[in-house]
């Protein structure tokens, strides 16, 4: 016996904004008969509606727009979600590197330029300053000079040197 709540499932499955043909859920579906059966219950209780589709017949789950936007807002927040963990990621990425090309280019002082970091990173000035501000903030002491760094009560802060 087909139950009404698999063939209403496989339906709000396929459905993307047009109606599912009969053919579709066909293959889906052994038992044609009680498909069909079962398609027009779901229709007299008011969970799908039917639409005449060029000599066929297609349906789609009566949803409310309501929760179609619910629905779109709910896979928009998980792609959100995803996005940020990629650039969390990275993020992180860009900070161990920033370190590894310090204990580089460092003088016999402690003291690197933040430009010749960036270059060595291989980054904008935008993606670099952005990225590892943070961290230079809370790991570096910033020192005034430079041709480009930090600007700070109009100096700027373009050397850096760690903290002990």
């Amino acid at each position: 016996m087909m139950r009404d709540d698999e063939v209403l499932a496989t339906i709000q499955r396929l459905y993307n904004g047009k109606p599912v043909s009969l053919s579709k859920l066909r293959r889906k579906f052994e038992s044609q008969s009680e498909l069909v059966e079962t398609l027009e219950r779901l229709e007299r209780e008011g969970k799908v509606k039917s639409f005449n589709l060029k000599g066929s017949k297609g349906y789609a789950p009566n949803l409310d727009k309501f929760d179609l936007i619910l629905a779109e807002i709910s896979s928009l927040n998980s792609k959100l979600n995803k996005l940020h963990e990629m650039i969390a990621q990275q993020s992180r990425v860009k900070v161990d590197n920033f370190d590894e090309i310090y204990d580089k280019i460092k003088d016999n002082l402690g003291y690197a330029h933040l430009q010749a970091i960036r270059v060595e990173m291989g980054l904008t000035k935008e993606e670099f300053y952005s990225s590892v501000r943070e961290h230079v903030e809370s790991h570096y002491d910033l020192i005034a000079g430079g041709e480009e760094g930090y600007v700070r009560r109009g100096s700027v802060y373009g050397i850096v040197k760690r903290r002990r």
